[in-house]
Formats: structure tokens, C-alpha cells, sequence
């Protein structure tokens, strides 16, 4: 089993022990932890109107006994 190999990003040809070479890696992390702050960010947008209901729903039982 060979220790070295090329890295698996599509065109390089620098070899490395793990999946891709250091520059590849960094940017291989990079693109996913933008995809996982922009799923965040789609999932507390899509949960704000949500909260925003609740609030209403609290407030209306007060309003109903007054």
C-alpha cells in the first residue's frame, strides 16, 4: 500500500498522504463551511416568522382575558 498519492482534487498533481494536498484541503474546507453558515443561515430565516407567530399566540391569550 502506498504511502503517497496524487491528491484527489481534479487536476492537481502534487501528492500527499491524505484525500488533498494542504492547499486543496483549506479550500476543500472552506467551500464546507460555507455550505453548512449558509444552511444555518437558511434554517434561522426560515424559523424567524415562526417565532415571530409565537409571540402572537403568546400575547393573544392575555388580550383575550382582559
Amino acid at each position: 500500500m502506498p504511502m503517497l498519492h496524487g491528491c484527489a482534487f481534479s487536476g492537481c498533481s502534487t501528492f500527499t498522504l491524505s484525500t488533498y494536498c494542504v492547499e486543496h484541503e483549506l479550500l476543500v474546507r472552506a467551500v464546507k463551511e460555507s455550505e453548512r453558515t449558509h444552511a444555518t443561515e437558511a434554517a434561522l430565516a426560515a424559523d424567524a416568522p415562526l417565532a415571530a407567530d409565537a409571540g402572537l399566540t403568546a400575547a393573544a391569550p392575555e388580550a383575550a382575558a382582559s
